[in-house]
């Protein structure tokens, strides 16, 4: 589906023992020769503005396009998976590892409010809400900066 599972996990080893830690191929979606596992309960998509929201910071502190272009990804999949077939609304996703992936029948209101805000201002020309003058609290609402008297 191209989105991110709530939880992923990632194959190591531990440095002390070298020996790596077993994955449960039952219980976890395993890639042959794959690093990142995935629990059966952990494949459903919330729509959540974490990922969007790094590419936003890392887009305007480095101004590397391959930031917006992850962007894009993610807004196109967004775009073909969880939007909701009458074109109104979104919808949180069961499994993205399938394809199509289902319905949750729910979207979370961080979705409009801190997800699409950040996919927003990651395309916006950079003075918009610059860096320089705001900070945003962990809802995404752009505060600026104030110094004390």
């Amino acid at each position: 589906s191209g989105l991110a599972p709530e939880i992923a996990y990632f194959r190591w080893t531990n440095p002390a023992t070298g020996v790596e830690k077993p994955f449960d191929a039952n219980t976890q979606l395993v890639k042959p020769n794959g690093d990142i596992l995935v629990h059966a309960s952990d494949r459903h998509n919330l729509l959540r503005p974490e990922t969007v929201e790094s590419l936003f910071i890392l887009w305007r502190i480095t101004g590397e396009a391959k930031w917006r272009d992850y962007g894009w990804q993610i807004f196109e999949a967004f775009e073909q998976w969880a939007r909701l077939p009458d074109g109104h609304g979104y919808s949180n996703l069961l499994d993205v590892t399938v394809v199509p992936p289902q319905h949750a029948d729910k979207m979370e209101t961080f979705f409009v409010s801190e997800t699409l805000k950040y996919l927003y201002l990651l395309f916006s020309d950079s003075s918009t809400v610059p860096l320089s003058r705001y900070v945003f609290n962990t809802e995404a609402h752009p505060l600026p900066h104030f110094t004390w008297n």
